[in-house]
């Protein structure tokens, strides 16, 4: 900067120096009209070099604010679903053709000391929803990460990433029967911390949440399941990351989530009762990509089993579920080339809407990316349900982004 202040005013003297110095007395009037226009010329590339930008408003100053309006990063992305299923639709709203949900991420720096996050939900058959939102901060020591607002909770593997980022159409049945078909989300507290005492990675997270789960309004217990703090939802899971070589690492984590929910029940002034239900879980994820071939293959296989512990209420007229629940699934994934891959998924649970009777489904997946900002998809599903005749299914997904979105966590 200071090259360029002192070249300023070494043009602007030069010249007025060489135009003083004119001989002839007739045109000294003419000589220094075109001197102080150059001089001022050369002053206002001073300035603007020193502190004003061209379109006459201040340029920002070293170590100022990037973004003075405050203006928080915005993006859209819109998750659209094709079903050519033989036996009709088999979605929500039984569309052939839909937009199953619009994305809206507002996400900037608040202060110092947060981060705000917020995801809006737009779908024709929820309406306006909050997926998420909430602040996160680094700032209270310990090397600790802390979250307060709604967030998808740390309950297993998949169940924090949003459906229009998944490498599948839908969540694994096991996430659909026991979290909820758009996954477990909790409003509290989130903590997490991240630690290598045995030489790699570990990750805690803790969460505490009003409830496990989302609510049926039409099952009104005597009292809120939220009166005592001991019905919260409450989970913990412990992450483990460990590099196998270069080209190829593994995760392994345990889980568990617990809390009172409102039950079925016939009994005098309501027709619900708390009871406590636990999740039991365990997932594993083995990634290969290789260091000269990254862009072009890679493989990811990965496994999950949850167990659903349900509390046998001893009141008369409980209808809620009195025993457990066990479901999995596994997932593969290669690369065939820079923006295509080839997955499968096998998937089995203790369906408890079929009253614990086994569901099976085995499905493959098409994926193409034309660029980091969109993603095609053609998959096909044969299901065995408990309760039914196993039929097929036919979907198409294609979704794109608008704007700056927040990658999920890895």
């Amino acid at each position: 900067m200071k090259m360029w202040v002192t070249l300023g005013w070494i043009v602007g003297i030069g010249v007025g120096a060489t135009l003083a110095a004119a001989p002839s007395a007739a045109q000294q009037d003419s000589t220094k009209r075109v001197r102080d226009s150059l001089v001022a010329d050369s002053l206002a590339l001073i300035k603007e070099l020193t502190g004003a930008s061209p379109g006459g408003q201040p340029a920002p100053r070293a170590g100022g604010p990037s973004n003075p309006r405050l203006l928080p990063d915005v993006s859209t992305v819109a998750d659209l679903i094709g079903d050519l299923s033989r036996r009709g639709s088999t979605q929500e709203g039984g569309q052939r053709f839909a937009v199953r949900e619009v994305e809206v991420a507002l996400q900037a720096v608040v202060d110092p000391y947060f981060r705000g996050d917020v995801y809006l939900g737009f779908s024709d058959e929820e309406g306006v929803s909050i997926e998420q939102a909430y602040a996160t901060t680094a700032s209270i020591g310990f090397g600790l990460e802390a979250r307060l607002g709604r967030f998808l909770m740390p309950v297993g593997k998949q169940n924090t990433t949003h459906r229009h980022d998944l490498h599948t159409i839908e969540y694994p049945y096991v996430i659909q029967r026991f979290l909820g078909a758009e996954a477990l989300k909790g409003t509290g507290v989130y903590l997490s911390k991240v630690m290598a005492p045995f030489g790699f990675y570990q990750e805690l997270q803790l969460t505490a949440v009003d409830q496990l789960g989302e609510s049926d309004p039409d099952l009104v217990p005597a009292e809120p399941v939220n009166t005592k703090l001991a019905n919260l939802g409450y989970s913990a899971r412990l992450r483990n990351y460990l590099d196998l070589t270069q080209a190829s690492n593994i995760e392994l984590s345990a889980t568990v989530a617990t809390g009172k929910k409102a039950q079925p029940a016939t009994i005098v002034g309501a027709n619900a009762v708390p009871a406590r239900q636990t999740l039991l879980g365990a997932d594993f994820t083995y990634r290969w990509r290789p260091l000269r071939q990254g862009l072009y293959r890679s493989f990811i296989l990965q496994a999950e089993v949850v167990k659903q512990v349900n509390e046998s209420v001893a009141t008369t007229g409980y209808l809620g579920p009195d025993r457990n629940f066990t479901g999995a699934y596994a997932f593969g994934r290669y690369q065939l080339s820079r923006r295509t891959y080839l997955g499968s998924r096998y998937d089995w649970v203790q369906d408890p809407l079929a009253d614990g009777g086994k569901l099976t489904a085995a499905s493959g997946y098409l994926e193409f990316f034309p660029s980091e900002f969109s993603k095609l998809l053609l998959g096909y599903e044969r299901v065995s349900p408990a309760l039914d005749t196993a039929y097929g299914r036919i979907l198409l997904q294609a979704t794109f982004a608008l704007g700056p979105h927040k990658p999920h966590p890895f």
